[in-house]
């Protein structure tokens, strides 16, 4: 198994402890507020959201017969009818859904017998190969993260079951 953490944090503003030491957005609702002397945008949001979605989607591409599914539900409005519990997300779903958690909407983990996907506090996401996947692979898809302009630390998932 290889477990990792995805973020839009810069390794480099990390202290020997790991702690993140720069004051940026972690969240959607960030929007509008200053951070680092510049106002975010919902452009540029917009822009660090894909890149997330991005690196979601290319899951698919490694596993192409990939249906994730819905584990762990937590709705934050109790109306919204839009997710079950075990819902299949496939590729065409799995943009709307993501959206939603990076959106702080709901939460939940998605999960199949190959890889998990997993989000968390302050605009993490954990990605975990569990099976059928090779080293190569893995470094392929690390590239890809990196090209997304995002940043990959090897972390044990603190959702696992």
């Amino acid at each position: 198994m290889i477990s990792i953490r995805v973020s839009k944090y810069d390794l480099k503003y990390r202290d020997e402890n790991g702690f993140y030491q720069r004051e940026e957005w972690i969240s959607y609702h960030d929007i509008g507020r200053e951070f680092l002397g510049e106002v975010l945008t919902e452009k540029q949001y917009l822009a660090v959201e894909n890149s997330y979605l991005n690196v979601i989607r290319m899951l698919y591409e490694i596993y192409p017969s990939l249906i994730l599914h819905i584990n762990g539900l937590e709705l934050f409005d109790e109306d919204d009818d839009r997710w079950h519990e075990n819902d299949a997300i496939t590729k065409e779903k799995v943009d709307k859904l993501a959206r939603a958690v990076l959106r702080e909407e709901l939460w939940c983990k998605l999960i199949d017998e190959n890889v998990e996907v997993h989000f968390g506090y302050d605009y993490y996401m954990y990605i975990v190969f569990k099976t059928n996947y090779s080293i190569r692979t893995v470094i392929n898809f690390l590239k890809y993260i990196r090209r997304n302009n995002l940043f990959v630390e090897k972390r044990d998932v603190v959702y696992l079951d």
